[in-house]
């Protein structure tokens, strides 16, 4: 049993084909009549691009069972017309029975897919991503919203080319640093470094602590990024106390790999500390430091503003780790199905022995399950599904 689907661009009629002659149709397949009497249902099914259509093309060769024509209107270099079966290209012989439905096939279409990272500060948002994006051909988009700015490096962490790997990062270090970027900003941006990612056949891997930003990203404008795409949620979780202790001892680390250094070349005495990249934890903390360290008298004192400065630091990003879990806590109550991996063990035993092999076992190789298994399932799109209602006749 043979079943045909006539597609075409922007309800036109399918261009015609020795096949189509075949059938009775005509070469130009343009009588509605024609179409019937070979045994199929004649479908106007207008496409707003290259992608929609290819989506509908995937859905049916995955099926196994659906037989369709095909206009040559967005697949020049294909065979015109061109009968899937199974995988396979055959020829049309007959057409015995009706036309399946266009809209339950539309909504075969599967959403393509995106991968989030979630984690407080200081988790390894970034090392799992990265990891991630050469296992499975991704690139990341950043969500961390001081590092979308450009400047102060060592002061809000950006991945540096090294640590990347070579794999490709976005909306990292590209926003003018006295700039409001805002959530719906972000938004925007993302959702375009997403289908640019896509388009390239690569995984989107959105990675970042700014969970304002995530938020805005897959709820914002109606929820219309989620209803697009299949989302699958990492949350990189490490116990509040150990990850307390962790960024305290980083923020020693970036004291010397020249914080205070950083921080002075940004100081200004008009300085607003409510805007932009100096927003960040590290700048306004400094302030104090630098506006008095000429006047602070001998070493000893300088040393004593100096660590009541970095103890600042250290306590407000902290602070930033409870309110970030708070937030990811929020989004699983708000019915994300978001996947945990536990990496308390991995900074519990940091030190004793090889540390990479530590970290692929507790955080790596889980995080490659949950996104192997990800990538394998299957979630239907219903937009083309609404497209399809609309426009058969």
């Amino acid at each position: 049993m043979v079943r045909l689907v006539v597609i075409s661009k922007h309800g036109g009629a399918v261009s015609g084909g020795s096949d189509v002659e075949d059938l009775g149709i005509g070469s130009e397949a343009s009588n509605e009549e024609q179409i019937r009497s070979a045994g199929a249902n004649p479908v106007r099914h207008p496409f707003s691009s290259k992608r929609a259509a290819l989506e509908l093309h995937a859905s049916i060769l995955q099926s196994g069972s659906l037989y369709f024509f095909l206009s040559d209107a967005f697949f020049p270099s294909l065979p015109h017309p061109i009968l899937v079966s199974e995988g396979s290209f055959r020829t049309v012989q007959a057409a015995s029975s009706p036309l399946v439905d266009v809209p339950a096939v539309a909504r075969m279409v599967y959403k393509d897919k995106v991968v989030f990272i979630l984690g407080t500060t200081g988790s390894g948002k970034s090392k799992l991503a990265i990891a991630l994006a050469k296992s499975f051909r991704g690139e990341v988009v950043n969500s961390d919203k001081m590092q979308v700015y450009d400047g102060l490096g060592v002061i809000t962490n950006k991945v540096t080319k090294e640590e990347s790997g070579g794999v490709p990062h976005h909306l990292l270090g590209v926003v003018h640093p006295e700039a409001d970027f805002t959530a719906s900003d972000f938004r925007r941006e993302a959702t375009r470094e997403v289908e640019s990612i896509l388009g390239r056949g690569r995984l989107p891997i959105v990675a970042g602590g700014s969970n304002s930003y995530i938020e805005e990203l897959v709820e914002g404008a109606g929820g219309e990024f989620r209803s697009r795409y299949d989302c699958c949620f990492l949350w990189v979780d490490v116990e509040l106390p150990v990850i307390h202790e962790f960024v305290s001892s980083r923020v020693d680390k970036m004291i010397e790999q020249g914080l205070v250094k950083e921080a002075r070349a940004a100081f200004r005495p008009d300085g607003d500390y409510s805007r932009g990249i100096w927003r960040s934890i590290g700048v306004s903390e400094m302030d104090g430091y630098f506006r008095s360290e000429d006047s602070a008298g001998d070493g000893e004192m300088k040393a004593r503003m100096l660590e009541t400065a970095v103890d600042a630091i250290k306590a407000n990003t902290c602070r930033l780790a409870c309110c970030q879990l708070q937030k990811i806590r929020r989004f699983c109550a708000m019915g994300w199905e978001v996947h945990r991996i536990d990496a308390t063990e991995f900074f519990q035993r940091r030190g004793r022995g090889s540390e990479e092999e530590l970290w692929e076992e507790v955080v790596g190789e889980p995080g490659a399950a949950i996104t192997r298994s990800f990538l394998a399932s299957k979630n239907q799109n219903n937009e083309l599904g609404a497209t399809a209602n609309a426009a058969t006749f």
